[in-house]
């Protein structure tokens, strides 16, 4: 999965390097524009990888808490930007949705509050496997069950 990544992400920075050399070479498409620096072909890939979410997405279920944790290793000089971190304790589990849209899916957990209300929190999963997906359907589907005999 990281060899995959890594390759699309070679592929997309050589796309923009070429669009960007292409855009500013005299006599070319460059003479479109003075000021535009990017064509729409290098925002729409821009827009593709911000839609697709963070990558690499980590799920621990063991011992008494729920770890989530997606993030993006390639571009961790970005800062926060490219992590995203929630735990919390499995009784604490109400719900959760795995909601498809094209070409991305987004988990939702429904956690319960002191206050008594539900707090939802989000991670992009779009780049699990239909085995990973399968196996977090599974895991979260049995803390549930458990949380509902207690």
């Amino acid at each position: 999965n990281k060899k995959v990544l890594g390759f699309v992400y070679v592929l997309c920075l050589l796309a923009l390097l070429f669009d960007f050399l292409l855009i500013n070479i005299d006599g070319s498409l460059g003479e479109l524009s003075e000021s535009f620096k990017l064509t729409p072909f290098a925002v729409g890939i821009l827009l593709f990888i911000i839609y697709r979410g963070l990558p690499v997405f980590h799920y621990d279920s063991d011992g008494e808490v729920l770890n989530f944790t997606a993030s993006e290793p390639n571009l961790r000089w970005l800062g926060g930007v490219t992590r995203r971190h929630f735990e919390f304790p499995k009784r604490k589990l109400e719900n959760f949705n795995i909601r498809s849209y094209p070409l991305r899916r987004v988990l939702t957990v429904g956690i319960r509050s002191k206050e008594g209300g539900i707090r939802k929190q989000r991670a992009t999963i779009s780049y699990l496997n239909s085995r990973e997906l399968k196996d977090l359907k599974r895991s979260l589907k049995g803390v549930l069950e458990k949380n509902k005999q207690d």
